[in-house]
């Protein structure tokens, strides 16, 4: 039988469970799973701009190239009737580009070049492509700078069916 003294001697402590080169453990991994996340936040945010870099680059090479279409030879227009592209038309556009790098010059996701690589508008004719290149910085810098090149075409037109006579 049971004494409460024989009791007692059987009770004793419990050992330690976490030995003392356990201690600190779990601060180690926070600290290094804080910064995962970090990085990890910053290449979410980084992709996210370098996606959208590449979406406006198509844009602007969109805009430009129906800015240089747009750029009727009026002599042209009122001889022939045809729609064709005057002498500046690749001026046009690539005013038009500069001014959307500067207009798109501030933000997170900014603007910081953007130029025109190749302009065929030539004049008397009725198609023109446009080819744009546009550089970002990233937020975060994980994943280092963005150089985005977006194309398009137009072409001139008179009024809204295709190769209507003006």
């Amino acid at each position: 039988m049971l004494t409460p003294r024989k009791l007692v001697g059987r009770l004793r402590p419990a050992p330690d469970p976490a030995p003392e080169r356990d201690r600190g453990s779990v601060a180690v991994f926070t600290v290094v799973f804080a910064v995962a996340v970090v990085l990890l936040t910053g290449l979410i945010l980084d992709g996210g701009i370098a996606m959208n870099a590449r979406e406006r680059a198509a844009d602007i090479a969109g805009q430009a190239a129906r800015a240089a279409a747009g750029d009727i030879d009026v002599g042209t227009l009122q001889t022939t009737g045809r729609a064709v592209m005057a002498q500046g038309a690749c001026a046009v556009a690539d005013e038009l580009i500069q001014r959307y790098a500067q207009l798109d010059s501030g933000g997170v996701d900014k603007v910081d070049t953007a130029t025109m690589v190749v302009c065929k508008a030539q004049p008397g004719s009725e198609v023109a492509k446009i080819e744009v290149q546009i550089t970002t910085q990233p937020l975060v810098g994980v994943l280092g700078g963005f150089t985005e090149t977006g194309t398009d075409t137009a072409v001139s037109e008179c009024g809204i069916e295709q190769g209507a006579e003006c």
